[in-house]
């Protein structure tokens, strides 16, 4: 795990209400596709590895009475995810890395949203084989809308605003960037030669933010946090001053491409 990944983790603890109001939900199909390729009941043992704030994790207690430790890096993260669930018992919130939790337990589901990426491919794929029981399923999943490039309407005018304050970085991949960003995720999901070709499914909407939830979704990206707090406030203004001063809202494309295979 390097240093700038582990910095990179922990950010997100510095956002957490924010994190809460304005990361986009899963859709109910998603649950669905998983819930069937794993067969789950409300017997199953689950690990959800990198919970955020329970985006994910409250689309699965929409839809069943499950048992699920929750894991997450940071204690700020996991006590806010212990106050949100403390009414149900059988939710367990671990914090600690995925690469040191223990491996002894095994899972009927192990799902990860939006947070895998930040594990090492070669180690935390393999070590989730073992952690699952036989026949057990993992499913990987990511919302794709922070890293996709949109050139149309009020978007053109973002992009000249994060242009201004992130001038070496790319705005974001087109269809043919988000192809290989698939073809690259299930290579990194058979590493070791533990798991074949996952099955892929993709999710496709539109949410509708204003101006505050859509700054405050901005803020929840760690290349933002990762800006000192002059620049970072001067960035978010300037966003929140273009889309108020263009109609006050933005019809935000969403994305999520999910990944399924059995051990």
């Amino acid at each position: 795990m390097s240093a700038r990944n582990d910095l990179l983790k922990n950010t997100f603890s510095n956002v957490i209400n924010d994190y809460e109001y304005a990361r986009p939900k899963y859709p109910q199909e998603l649950y669905e596709k998983i819930s069937m390729f794993a067969g789950i009941d409300d017997k199953a043992d689950i690990l959800e590895v990198g919970v955020g704030t329970g985006q994910a994790t409250d689309l699965f207690l929409q839809n069943g009475d499950y048992s699920i430790d929750l894991l997450e890096v940071s204690e700020e993260q996991a006590e806010f995810l212990r106050e949100k669930y403390k009414s149900n018992e059988k939710l367990n919130v671990i914090c600690s890395y995925f690469e040191e939790c223990d491996e002894e337990k095994q899972y009927d589901l192990l799902y990860s949203a939006t947070a895998f990426h930040w594990i090492d491919s070669e180690v935390g794929y393999p070590k989730s084989y073992r952690m699952l029981k036989n026949g057990g399923t993992m499913a990987v999943f990511w919302q794709m809308s922070s890293v996709t490039y949109y050139d149309f309407g009020i978007f053109k005018g973002l992009n000249d605003i994060k242009k201004k304050y992130f001038p070496e970085e790319t705005l974001g991949f087109d269809e043919k960037g988000i192809q290989k960003v698939k073809e690259k995720r299930i290579k990194q999901i058979q590493s070791g030669g533990y798991f074949r070709e996952p099955e892929c499914y993709e999710f496709r909407w539109t949410d509708t933010y204003d101006a505050d939830r859509y700054v405050a979704l901005i803020n929840t990206y760690s290349s933002t946090q990762l800006l000192e707090e002059a620049v970072r406030t001067a960035y978010l203004d300037e966003i929140h001053k273009y889309i108020d001063d263009n109609g006050g809202i933005v019809e935000m494309p969403q994305l999520v491409m999910l990944y399924l295979v059995k051990k």
